[in-house]
């Protein structure tokens, strides 16, 4: 695991390539290295995981391929052997030298071999030919900026500030539709103009100072038994195995536990094979607040044996004292104060000594977690199952209401619908921007899909998981710790994106069949949840208190927040004054955007504290 970067199409300078390196010491504090002839040049900053040995220092070597790569290829065991049965001989017990190998006899094939989280770039001297890819999801990220034949990238927009042509500018239409009603920007544009991110399961290919991107994996439809209980066996089958390879590892390893399904059932899985990752869990509790899944979490870590259960107690006033360092953190703006939530736990499992994490990301969207999802798998489902089920609860009609005006409303009512739902603290430019750029096609891929796999994959691969890994990427890499998600395995997520649509979704339960993978492990009581939480902290009663609520008249009312024309100033020093805020994640996203606006922007991501205020 580590932060890579590198330039191409000019002749590189080593001391750009250190400072690159340098800024993202987080992502890698084990060590440095950097590389480069007269047309390419590569940097890596190192966090030892898998081969601690400086052997396996990067970047690696291979006659004229040299690597750099941020990841793990959970299967480097089963390709090594299978390489060394092709006569390649290897030096390292690392997963990065059997990449390296993977290339040099498969070439871009090897994608399809590999199973890992990863972006690397590999530059073939002999054919002057610089690759970079990224992992099926993007669980971890790669940007660059191309002008003029020159391509400058990184792990971290941070790295991307030091070369001296890099844009450093808001991307305004993002800017406009996050503040104005939480949308996120689509891979490949980001909140910096001119500055965009390889989506996963994507290939950059630069020669001669041109560059093309390909997709190269697409879910593929498989074959998922028949019968229910054998598809759920199969199921759970494929899960132990994905667990299985993310527990490799040559430090600690623990788990993240939020106390819902998906968390749940990595935990318990995991408990069932041999190893010392049972020996820490960790939980974000929330005492005395309504959504706190302390409860579930506890009575789950007791089943599966877990030795310490670790309890992380944020509060508003810790918030607001890491608020500046979390922005820079995170480098782009976040949805809501969650994030700051899985920020501390990370931070929280580094201190007591535990390097990896296994997280349960991904469950909501490959399996169908969230309300929208149902109206989907209802009408997936085909009439009489969907009349049977809206009989049982009428109350069901209204989710298949929501998932087709999602589908069939014109441009029109749907850009009214988003400046009603606009927050208070949007100025009316900002509104207006946000509603007029708010289509977004899909490609083929994901349009030929049925209902429910339409909004499947446009959650996993457009929408809601690649936002969610941004911010599980930040969040880890801030505190110089990996987080492994068996969820995002390309045969699990084949295999849900497969299956009919009552196998995820019936009686009014989403999930169906990753709920009944748990069975007998997990206990009922988190099985039988019909709620949505995941780390949620009380952000609004935190934000109303006094002096978080002072603070951020501070910040959006003085007049480097005035000159920028982005906020209703009169709705925000109203609702000051009044002790509430009537739209708090409005007000949150309003406050997250002015202070990135200082530190990424205006700083340029300097690091230290008094820079961003």
């Amino acid at each position: 695991m580590c932060g890579i970067a590198g330039t191409a199409g000019r002749p590189p300078e080593t001391a750009l390539l250190e400072r690159m390196a340098e800024t993202m010491w987080k992502r890698g504090p084990d060590g440095q290295g950097v590389w480069h002839d007269h047309n390419a040049g590569l940097a890596v900053r190192r966090l030892m995981i898998i081969d601690l040995h400086e052997r396996s220092n990067q970047p690696l070597h291979l006659g004229p391929l040299h690597l750099v790569f941020n990841g793990e290829i959970y299967n480097y065991k089963e390709l090594r052997e299978e390489l060394r049965g092709k006569g390649h001989r290897f030096e390292t017990e690392g997963d990065a030298e059997v990449l390296l190998h993977a290339w040099a006899e498969w070439e871009e094939t090897a994608l399809e071999r590999v199973n890992g989280m990863f972006a690397f770039c590999i530059w073939d001297e002999s054919a002057q030919l610089l690759t970079l890819a990224t992992d099926p999801f993007g669980e971890k990220p790669l940007y660059y900026f191309h002008r003029e034949g020159q391509l400058v990238f990184a792990s971290e927009v941070k790295a991307i500030f030091q070369a001296d042509a890099a844009p450093v500018s808001p991307n305004e239409d993002a800017l406009a539709a996050y503040i104005a009603r939480g949308a996120m920007p689509e891979a490949p544009e980001t909140f910096f103009a001119g500055i965009v991110r390889l989506p996963g399961a994507h290939v950059l290919r630069w020669r001669d100072g041109r560059i093309e991107t390909e997709r190269y994996w697409h879910p593929r439809p498989v074959e998922v038994p028949h019968e229910y209980g054998a598809a759920a066996a199969h199921l759970r089958e494929l899960l132990v195995d994905s667990i299985r390879l993310r527990l490799r590892s040559d430090v600690p390893v623990g788990t993240s536990l939020s106390g819902g399904i998906d968390s749940s059932t990595i935990v318990a899985l995991s408990s069932e094979l041999a190893g010392d990752h049972r020996r820490h869990a960790f939980t974000a509790r929330f005492p005395g607040f309504v959504n706190d899944e302390w409860h579930f979490a506890a009575e789950v870590a007791e089943r599966a044996h877990v030795i310490q259960h670790h309890a992380i107690e944020p509060t508003a006033e810790e918030a607001l004292s890491d608020l500046q360092q979390l922005v820079v953190d995170q480098e782009e703006p976040v949805g809501s104060l969650s994030i700051y939530a899985q920020w501390r736990v990370m931070r929280t499992a580094r201190e007591a000594g535990v390097i990896v994490l296994l997280d349960g990301q991904g469950g909501d969207e490959l399996f169908g977690g969230y309300s929208i999802s149902a109206g989907f798998a209802l009408r997936s489902a085909g009439a009489r199952l969907a009349l049977r089920e809206v009989l049982g609860s009428p109350g069901r009609a209204a989710v298949i209401g929501r998932s087709l005006a999602m589908d069939v409303l014109p441009g029109p009512a749907k850009r009214a619908y988003w400046r009603r739902v606009a927050t208070p603290y949007a100025a009316a430019d900002v509104v207006a921007r946000s509603a007029a750029n708010g289509h977004r096609p899909r490609p083929d891929w994901i349009r030929e899909a049925g209902p429910l796999g339409r909004e499947l994959r446009t959650q996993a691969f457009a929408t809601v998981l690649p936002e969610l890994l941004r911010y599980a990427d930040r969040s880890s890499m801030a505190h110089s710790l990996e987080l492994r998600l068996p969820l995002l395995d390309r045969r699990i997520a084949e295999f849900a994106l497969s299956a009919p649509p009552e196998f995820l979704y019936q009686d009014g339960s989403s999930k169906r069949i990753l709920r009944d993978v748990g069975r007998g492990l997990v206990p009922d009581s988190v099985l039988e949840r019909r709620d949505k939480v995941g780390y949620e902290p009380p952000q609004e009663e935190w934000l109303i208190e006094p002096r978080f609520r002072e603070r951020i008249r501070e910040i959006l009312l003085d007049p480097a927040a005035r000159s920028r024309g982005l906020y209703d100033l009169a709705a925000i020093e109203t609702d000051a004054r009044s002790g509430s805020w009537r739209d708090p994640r409005g007000i949150w996203r309003t406050l997250n955007a002015e202070l990135w606006a200082r530190a990424l922007v205006e700083g340029r991501g300097a690091e230290s504290v008094s820079q961003v205020a």
